[in-house]
């Protein structure tokens, strides 16, 4: 259970700081380039949500691959690792639901 509660707060920890500072916890983004500084911040950011989400993704099936074959004998460690796989899944997936809907806002904005 640890491990599904340090996935949830590392990764908003980490998104939440990049959205208020602009800025990765070991960048040093100079004061003229911080528009494009702070969107290449948050676009590495998803990169990386992406791709965590993808190795938590593979990591559930080669267990469930190692289950039927006879080499991972406990349901609840498989149980484990699918719930990773499926909670970092719908947090993805809810991230890119907020990032749509905030494009769509800008889109219909009247200039």
């Amino acid at each position: 259970m640890d491990n599904l509660a340090a996935l949830y707060n590392v990764t908003s920890d980490y998104i939440r700081e990049v959205m208020t500072t602009g800025k990765t916890p070991n960048e040093n983004a100079k004061e003229s380039n911080e528009v494009t500084d702070s969107f290449d911040s948050i676009y590495q950011s998803a990169i990386g949500l992406i791709e965590s989400t993808n190795k938590y993704v593979e990591d559930a099936q080669q267990a469930e691959i190692d289950f039927a074959l006879g080499n991972l004998t406990s349901t609840h460690e498989l149980g484990v690792i699918q719930q990773k796989a499926n909670i970092s899944l719908q947090y993805t997936v809810a991230i890119r639901d907020k990032i749509l809907e905030a494009y769509r806002e800008i889109m219909n904005m009247q200039i």
